[in-house]
């Protein structure tokens, strides 16, 4: 049954709000961990399907990658912690191109692709394929990047009750 809806056209459109309350409970749960943490506010870029959020010397990428086979309308979700900058802005200054100081590049640290599980819009999950029986509501995926941007973190604050630790985090 699940199948059916997740093949239909409704089921495009269902993804994209979903990835969309993904996205929006991530920025927030970003910015109380910098708020509890002392630290200034996270940078954070959105664009569809996609959103940056860089926390000091943290990064996390989530994307909302769409397929165009028939077989699964709701595409897949990938989220990426970086240690180090993504996309570093900086003032474009082109005659002055070597005086620019290059950042080392970004290490990933964790990472996670999450399926969608749907009958109905009203029943999507999202499951991650490192434990698939498991079932996560939007936010509960947010609540999962959180805790792995909270263990990165490391100090006393690291613990959320969004969602358990991610067990494929790297030291």
């Amino acid at each position: 049954m699940s199948g059916e809806f997740l093949t239909s056209h409704r089921a495009h459109a269902a993804a994209t709000r979903e990835f969309g309350r993904v996205t929006a409970a991530l920025v927030e749960a970003i910015k109380h961990v910098a708020r509890s943490r002392g630290e200034q506010p996270p940078e954070v870029r959105l664009a569809p399907d996609r959103c940056i959020v860089q926390l000091g010397p943290l990064a996390l990428t989530v994307t909302h990658l769409k397929t165009a086979s028939a077989q699964q309308a709701g595409g897949q979700v990938l989220a990426i912690l970086w240690q180090g900058q993504i996309a570093v802005r900086g003032d474009h200054v082109p005659e002055r191109a070597n005086a620019r100081v290059v950042p080392p590049p970004p290490v990933s640290v964790w990472e996670e692709s999450y399926d969608p599980e749907a009958a109905s819009e009203a029943s999507w999950h999202w499951c991650p394929l490192s434990a698939h029986e498991r079932r996560l509501t939007s936010v509960e995926l947010a609540g999962q990047c959180e805790a792995a941007v909270r263990a990165a973190l490391g100090g006393p604050d690291h613990l959320t009750t969004a969602a358990p630790p991610p067990d494929s985090l790297i030291p």
